[in-house]
């Protein structure tokens, strides 16, 4: 098996440029650019003491080339220092200082800035004109913003939509009045700005005079109308904007059907049908149509409007829907048709069963059973079934949607087709097959099938492989008799497959033992393949008497081998108080081993580097008091590296809280960082006092893991007033990382912020992270202005995943798991990893499922352990050190 492909972060590029893969359950390898992976010192920019000193002193400079030098380096100053610089020279006699200064308090997002622009309004250069509405777009204040009201009849049409677009942007109502006024300017970029401001802004009084520039000259403002009145939400603008379906543009037609989909306007159904009937490729959407330049496709125009019809979700909508599978390919990956089908929900269940019990066409059915699938319609379960034995529903597609379905009483239907004669149907039931079982619920009901074809010489060898991962995913006994003998196969990949299988689940007594005895055996293979997945599945079902074997080997091991070690051993220990008797367990308060604790602890003094991390690790993993108890005592005299590690390590033990609290003290900002994220893992209430202040700590880790703290520790204890108290001040702070964790704390807390900050993060914030942070927050309180922010930012935002968030809100994680993250550079230049070690000390930014990031410096081997991850992706963003 080859090794798994990591998650790779190329400078200059937004998005992942390879999707990330998990090794089993407890592993997972990511990778970073090589440039992100440099030590923070030499990331962050560095000034000397008396700069702030000398840029202050030049900016009242009688010379104004000194003070307009001075005005470009603000930018570079800590915010609280530049903010102030900022306020004392925005009076400035000279244009240029201004224009700087301006720029930085964009930048800074300096809270008020606005009120001091507003003068500016006035001004001869109209630079200064466009640089105070861009100000007051950033930081808008009630006076600044009513202010813009004069000037929306600038002579220079640039300023007129800046100011628009800055009216738009602060969403208050008292600017209503003056944009209507202007909806006929003289400009048509103007006007298409005053139309997305008043959708912007939501105020009923906009829907008419709207209606009436559906029919502008320009298409751009019709297309600008006709968003806006989906965002007005106002059914009296159905008739014009059904009218609009037959626009010349084909952009237009595309707004005006999302619009009526926003509307959920039945009355416009079978005007959208005809969208939907067109065929692919075609140059209009009616007869009547006439071509137009636009930037959309016919192809968009149909998604559209079965976007809308999904939104819609009303009978006649559905049955259009339902028509529409007759011409759509099962086959594909992704439909718009089917997916329009899932945004309708519960309600399109019925007639997606009525649809497979009558006679439909294969495509149809096929595509009806995959949405059933999709929506996990469990009560769908004996149609599908029933029409896949009927040859109604062909079967591959079938073992697909019974896959997504999710529900285990179909496994028995799923194996009939394990020896089926087509190739294809034989490894979708494998596929669906595995995906319908959980080692954690023992079901030995796959096993007889499975290990028959598994010995069959005439079963393809991919095949046999998927075989061992399915005998593994049964959590058997029976299974891993099967798969014991096959551990040291001749076939390289079926033996890296049945070790995988092995690990999957644990076994008792004499067969556990056997298959502890054969991970140990793999863990002195040639192969470093063979080793490594050895080392996964020995830290996923290693029993307590493997813990020492294990130990022992670390402490001898040569370097290159201790790093599969070092996971083995991590796992077992989390399962060293297993062993112990029943009498023990009644006696005594503490699960842990004692005797095993104090090797562990002893073999910490004497081990080299890469393996008093690994053991560290395992002291962590390791359930009882006398684990975290040992953690704490060797904290008071670790170096730096040991620290941070014990930090991590003591995330398993809330017992040892009194330490956390000490090491989130601690010079080194590294350790401080763990020991944060380490007390928002296990802190009581008692523990939030100590946290505010911390969210001003000059190092952006520090602040962003306190602001993930304060939001996990008090939604825990049930207390989202705690919560909004000290991170929605946090929400304006000049870093990316802490603007986008306190908005995450807010959303695990279930807390609120007074105002419409999160609503304006999502639409100015220049940081991809801090705008999905805000996507999630406001997806969470689902209020009215909140629910049009994310129609926006769906419809408006440049950045894809950004606006996939929006349209999309991420479902909340269920479940928890332990991770194991290692940090791999990636060479941009050459488009591949760089090399196959782990950095150690990298910076990273982890950023887990339910939005939260961990940031900090991975350990000595480029590692660190996630202690109860919420289940779902995980990615790598760009370490906190790069980010601006």
């Amino acid at each position: 098996m080859t090794r798994p492909r990591p998650l790779y972060y190329a400078p200059g590029v937004r998005r992942p440029v390879s999707p990330l893969r998990r090794l089993p359950q407890v592993l997972l390898v990511v990778a970073a650019s090589a440039a992100a992976l440099a030590p923070p010192g030499d990331a962050a920019a560095f000034l000397w003491p008396n700069v702030p000193e000398q840029i202050a002193r030049a900016l009242t400079s009688g010379d104004v080339s000194e003070r307009r030098l001075a005005a470009t380096r603000v930018g570079e100053l800590a915010p609280e220092t530049a903010i102030g610089l900022i306020q004392k020279g925005m009076s400035d006699p000279d244009v240029e200082v201004r224009l700087h200064l301006a720029g930085a308090a964009v930048r800074f997002r300096m809270p008020r800035a606005g009120d001091l622009v507003i003068e500016w309004l006035g001004e001869g250069d109209a630079r200064l004109r466009l640089a105070a509405c861009d100000v007051i777009r950033a930081a808008p204040t009630d006076r600044s913003v009513v202010a813009l009201g004069r000037v929306l009849g600038d002579p220079d049409p640039h300023v007129r939509l800046a100011a628009a677009a800055a009216m738009g942007a602060a969403g208050l109502p008292d600017a209503v009045s003056p944009l209507l006024g202007h909806l006929d300017d003289t400009a048509p970029e103007v006007r298409a700005e005053v139309a997305r401001a008043l959708g912007r802004i939501g105020d009923a009084r906009a829907v008419v005079p709207l209606i009436g520039k559906v029919q502008d000259s320009v298409p751009e403002v019709r297309r600008a109308t006709s968003r806006a009145l989906g965002e007005l939400g106002d059914a009296r603008a159905v008739s014009a904007l059904i009218l609009a379906l037959q626009d010349a543009s084909q952009d237009v037609r595309v707004e005006a059907v999302t619009a009526l989909g926003r509307l959920r306007s039945d009355e416009a159904t079978s005007a959208i049908a005809d969208l939907v009937a067109a065929s692919p490729g075609a140059g209009g959407a009616f007869a009547g149509a006439r071509p137009a330049d636009s930037s959309a496709s016919s192809n968009d125009a149909r998604e559209a409007a079965l976007r809308a019809l999904g939104r819609i979700g009303s009978e006649a909508a559905v049955k259009v829907l339902l028509a529409a599978l007759a011409k759509d390919d099962p086959a594909a990956p992704r439909s718009a048709v089917r997916d329009a089908l899932v945004s309708a929900g519960k309600a399109v269940i019925p007639a997606l069963i009525a649809a497979l019990a009558a006679a439909p066409s294969g495509n149809t059915a096929a595509g009806a059973a995959l949405v059933l699938g999709e929506l996990k319609a469990r009560e769908g379960l004996p149609a599908l079934v029933r029409g896949m034995q009927r040859g109604v529903v062909p079967l591959r597609h079938g073992l697909r949607a019974l896959g997504a379905l999710g529900d285990p009483a179909a496994l028995p239907s799923v194996l009939e087709l394990l020896g089926d004669a087509d190739p294809s149907v034989r490894r979708e039931a494998i596929r669906t097959a595995t995906a319908l079982l959980d080692p954690a619920r023992p079901d030995g009901r796959a096993v007889d099938p499975a290990r028959a074809l598994l010995v069959d010489p005439a079963t393809p060898p991919d095949e046999k492989l998927a075989l061992s991962q399915l005998l593994g995913r049964t959590g058997s006994p029976r299974a891993q008799a099967v798969l014991l003998p096959l551990a040291k196969a001749r076939s390289a990949p079926l033996r890296l497959a049945v070790i995988e299988a092995l690990g999957a689940a644990r076994a008792a007594g004499k067969l556990g033992a056997a298959v502890d005895a054969a991970l140990l055996e793999a863990l002195d293979d040639e192969s470093a393949d063979v080793r490594l997945r050895a080392a996964v599945s020995l830290s996923r079902v290693a029993g307590p008497g493997s813990a020492r074997a294990l130990l022992q080997r670390l402490t001898v091991a040569a370097e290159q081998d201790r790093g599969a070690l070092g996971i083995a051993l991590s796992g077992a220990l989390s399962r060293a108080g297993d062993g112990r008797s029943a009498t023990d367990a009644n006696n005594a308060k503490d699960p842990s081993d004692p005797d095993l604790v104090r090797d562990v602890a002893a073999a910490v003094a004497s081990a080299p580097d890469a393996a008093r991390d690994a053991l560290l690790e395992g002291l962590g993993r390791m359930p009882g008091q006398a684990a975290g108890a040992a953690l704490a005592r060797m904290a008071a005299t670790a170096p730096i590296d040991d620290r941070r590690k014990i930090a991590e390590a003591l995330a398993g033990h809330p017992e040892a809280a009194a330490a956390l609290r000490k090491l989130a003290g601690d010079p080194d900002p590294g350790v401080r960082a763990s020991a944060i994220w380490s007390l928002g893992a296990v802190g009581a209430a008692d523990a939030l006092p100590l946290l505010p202040p911390l969210l001003r700590d000059p190092d952006a880790a520090v602040a962003g893991n306190a602001a993930g703290a304060i939001g996990r520790i008090a939604g825990r204890a049930g207390q989202p007033a705690r919560a909004s108290a000290a991170l929605c001040g946090a929400l304006s702070d000049a870093r990316p990382y802490v603007r986008a964790n306190a908005l995450a704390g807010l959303t695990v807390a279930r807390a609120r912020c007074d105002g419409a900050a999160p609503r304006d993060l999502l639409a100015r914030d220049p940081a991809e992270a801090v705008r999905l942070a805000a996507a999630d927050h406001l997806a969470q309180g689902g209020a009215d202005p909140d629910r049009r922010a994310l129609a926006r930012c769906a419809s408006e935002d440049r950045n894809a995943t950004v606006a996939a968030r929006c349209a999309s809100p991420a479902a909340p994680p269920s479940g928890a798991e332990d991770v194991v993250v290692f940090v791999v550079p990636f060479d941009a230049g050459r488009g591949d990893s760089a090399r196959d070690a782990p950095v150690p000390r990298a910076p990273f930014a982890l950023v887990r499922a339910d939005g939260l990031m961990r940031l900090g410096v991975a350990d000595r081997r480029g590692e660190l352990f996630e202690r109860g991850a919420p289940r779902g992706p995980l990615r790598l963003a760009v370490p906190a050190p790069l980010v601006k």
